[in-house]
């Protein structure tokens, strides 16, 4: 039997806070050597669209095997009236290689790159950080603020947003001041982001960077979740050059994918060493921000270890609940 479970299932069985544990657990496995994480398979031309097959597994106690396919078409929304991503996860069983869920991935590749945020904010940002900004007023934008709240411990109490669409940041400052209680302002440049800011995050589609890295202050947390391409970047070299940690969901993954890194590497600014995984600064075998004036980074091109560690709760919970639909293939 397989169980399917829709975007509204998963909605009502997914929250944020279960969420960041679950994929600060697959960070940990993955530090540890017990989960395996292939580089994603990417098929785009001669398609309208990029799609991304993303297979994974986690070992210990989380017992998860499971793949992901994803798709980003941006022009879904004006021509087909669709979401411009779009995603299906097939949970496996671990002993027989059966599929015995499949669930939409949507909302689980929001929470998830959410939680992504939240965990390089709960080991790098100040302890006392209070306020954030944000380049973009999108979906994805949405779960990126609510992953640095509950990793602040919902302590979070201003967000900035910049997005071109007024329309758009109305709407998210709208959502988010109902959903968490914080006060978010609409600034009309994203430099406005860089002043009086704790925790600044890029999550937009742009291939160049957003601001100079000169004008980034001391202390400050940056988390970087766009770009996914070797040539495309949303943070300049000087950023990452000013950084005393630079900080990858995956070393390995940025290393083929985030021009974030690659470009300050191919130029000599930085090397491939400087760069870690926050795995190993959630084991230990790393060293996390160590100064109040520590400018840190962490990048996330997204990993397959993230979605397969919150569909197994996902699926779990609706066993567990009886929530779905079952059918015999």
């Amino acid at each position: 039997m397989v169980r399917l479970l829709s975007k509204q299932d998963v909605n009502e069985l997914l929250n944020m806070a279960d969420a960041l544990e679950y994929v600060e657990e697959a960070y940990k496995q993955l530090s540890l050597g017990n989960a395996i994480v292939p580089q994603r398979i990417a098929i785009s031309d001669p398609a309208p669209g990029l799609t991304l097959i993303m297979p994974g597994l986690i070992g210990g106690k989380m017992s998860a095997l499971a793949t992901k396919i994803v798709s980003v078409y941006k022009e879904n929304p004006t021509k087909h009236n669709m979401p411009t991503v779009l995603a299906k996860i097939m949970v496996q069983d671990m002993e027989t290689g059966d599929i015995i869920g499949i669930m939409d991935g949507s909302l689980i590749t929001a929470m998830r790159t959410g939680a992504a945020t939240g965990v390089g904010v709960k080991y790098l940002a100040r302890k006392n950080s209070k306020t954030m900004g944000i380049y973009s007023a999108g979906v994805q934008a949405k779960k990126q603020v609510v992953g640095v709240y509950w990793a602040l411990n919902q302590k979070l109490e201003k967000c900035k947003v910049y997005d071109l669409n007024k329309s758009v940041a109305e709407s998210f400052k709208e959502e988010l001041e109902k959903e968490l209680g914080i006060n978010v302002e609409i600034t009309d440049s994203g430099d406005n982001l860089l002043v009086d800011t704790d925790i600044l995050v890029a999550a937009t589609t742009s291939t160049t960077p957003l601001f100079s890295g000169d004008k980034i202050p001391e202390g400050m947390h940056i988390s970087s979740i766009g770009a996914h391409a070797a040539t495309a970047r949303e943070l300049d070299s000087t950023t990452i050059k000013r950084a005393a940690l630079r900080v990858a969901g995956l070393k390995e993954a940025c290393l083929a994918e985030a021009g974030d890194y690659i470009i300050p590497i191919d130029e000599g600014i930085i090397s491939e060493n400087d760069i870690i995984s926050i795995g190993d600064i959630i084991t230990g075998k790393k060293h996390g921000r160590e100064s109040e004036n520590d400018i840190t980074v962490f990048k996330s091109v997204g990993i397959s270890a993230q979605d397969v560690a919150v569909a197994k709760l996902v699926y779990d919970r609706a066993l567990t609940n009886n929530i779905g639909q079952d059918v015999d293939f």
